[in-house]
């Protein structure tokens, strides 16, 4: 995505009132979680999963969105996130896990080196374009906690 396509997706406000509405109108607390990760008052993370399998690949649930802020990337916000949701999922959902990401993300490699199978590239609409979103894949919950716990040793 180009800065003038990705501008207002990252804007706080308009970030702030799509979530706002999400959560108002469709958020359903019995099959999807919403962590927020904080340092002194400030929101450094969010992370995002629900149950189901949206991208048809097997999967019992999936982390639909995993942000980190910027300025606190690298101290392992992120890994907190994915830890505490595989927990909440290890009840709810004891079978295979996905998550997406943008073909054009860095990040998404991080994926893959916490034991992410790459399973399938799909094509999300936003806004008046599609763009590639590559899915992994883990075996369960546990699978996606051990290997984030095997990159932090």
């Amino acid at each position: 995505m180009s800065k003038d396509e990705l501008g207002p997706r990252i804007d706080p406000d308009y970030r702030a009132k799509e979530i706002g509405t999400w959560l108002s109108t469709e958020f359903d607390p019995g099959t999807e979680l919403l962590l927020v990760a904080e340092q002194a008052g400030d929101v450094t993370g969010f992370l995002a999963a629900r149950l189901g399998d949206r991208n048809d690949v097997g999967s019992v649930a999936q982390v639909t969105l995993l942000y980190v802020s910027p300025r606190t990337q690298g101290r392992g916000t992120g890994r907190k996130l994915l830890l505490e949701a595989a927990e909440w999922l290890k009840t709810r959902a004891p079978g295979p896990v996905s998550i997406g990401a943008f073909e054009q993300n860095p990040f998404r490699f991080f994926y893959e080196a916490i034991g992410g199978v790459v399973v399938k590239t799909v094509m999300v609409r936003v806004d008046a374009r599609e763009w590639p979103v590559v899915i992994h894949l883990w075996p369960s919950p546990q699978a996606l906690q051990e290997g984030i716990r095997a990159r932090e040793a």
